[in-house]
C-alpha cells in the first residue's frame, strides 16, 4: 500500500507541473467528454458602423486584418435603396483585380442593397471589402464587420486542476512516507532479568527451579 501511494503521489506531482506549465487547455479534450466545458460565442467588432461614399462609375474599399478560420460577419446598406456591387478578396487577389487580371473572390454580390454576409477566412491576411458603383451617381454605403469566435469555458475544476493535483500528490506522498516509518522495538531485557522470568523459587526452601517444574530439586516438595 505504501509504495503504491508514494508512486501515485509522485506521478500526480509531475503531472501537475506539466499542466501548470502548459495551461489547463491540455485537459480540454477530456473535459469535453466529461461535460466540464461550456461554449459561448465571442463577438469582436472589427469595423464599426462606417459611412462610405462611392463615387459614380467607380469603386471604394475598406480593409480588415482577419485570422484564419475565425468566422467574420457583417452588414452593408445602400442609402436610397439603390444597388451596388460588393466583393471580398485578400490582398494578393485585390491587386490582380485592380489590374484587370483573373483573381479569386471570396464572396461576390453584384446587386447588394441591404445585405448580411458571413465567411470564414482561409488563412490569416488583410482582406479587402470592395464596393463597386456602376451607376452615374454616387452612392452612400453603411458598413459593419465583426468576428465571431467560439470560446470554450472550462469548469473551475479544470481551470485549477494542476494545483489540485499538486496538493493531492503532496498529501499522498507525505502519507506514504509517514506510514512507512517502522515503530521502535522495545529494548530487550538483560539475560539476568529474562532468566528471572524464566525461573521461579521453591515455596519451601527458596531454591531456584525451572519454570513449570512441579517439584523442587532440593527439598523434593510439590510446588502445586
Amino acid at each position: 500500500m505504501r509504495p503504491l501511494a508514494l508512486g501515485v503521489g509522485i506521478l500526480l506531482i509531475l503531472a501537475s507541473f506539466y499542466i501548470i506549465n502548459e495551461g489547463p487547455h491540455v485537459l480540454e479534450p477530456v473535459a469535453e467528454v466529461a461535460g466540464l466545458v461550456t461554449h459561448t460565442v465571442s463577438v469582436t467588432p472589427v469595423v464599426p458602423s462606417t459611412l462610405l461614399t462611392v463615387s459614380a462609375s467607380n469603386y471604394s474599399y475598406l480593409t480588415a486584418d482577419l485570422k484564419d478560420a475565425i468566422k467574420a460577419s457583417g452588414t452593408l446598406q445602400v442609402e436610397g435603396g439603390s444597388e451596388i456591387g460588393f466583393f471580398i478578396m485578400n490582398a494578393g487577389n485585390f491587386s490582380e483585380w485592380q489590374q484587370g487580371n483573373p483573381s479569386v473572390i471570396v464572396l461576390s454580390k453584384l446587386n447588394a442593397i441591404d445585405y448580411n454576409f458571413t465567411f470564414i477566412p482561409n488563412g490569416s491576411s488583410v482582406y479587402y471589402f470592395v464596393f463597386s458603383n456602376q451607376d452615374p451617381v454616387r452612392k452612400n454605403v453603411v458598413f459593419t464587420l465583426s468576428t465571431m469566435e467560439d470560446v470554450a469555458l472550462p469548469n473551475p475544476l479544470v481551470q485549477y486542476a494542476g494545483y489540485e493535483m499538486l496538493l493531492i500528490g503532496v498529501l499522498l506522498s507525505i502519507f506514504a512516507v509517514r506510514t512507512g516509518k517502522k515503530k521502535a522495538k522495545p529494548p530487550r531485557e538483560s539475560g539476568e532479568k529474562a532468566g528471572e522470568k524464566a525461573e521461579s523459587r521453591c515455596k519451601f526452601c527458596g531454591e531456584r527451579i525451572g519454570a513449570g517444574e512441579p517439584f523442587c530439586a532440593r527439598c523434593g516438595k510439590s510446588q502445586t
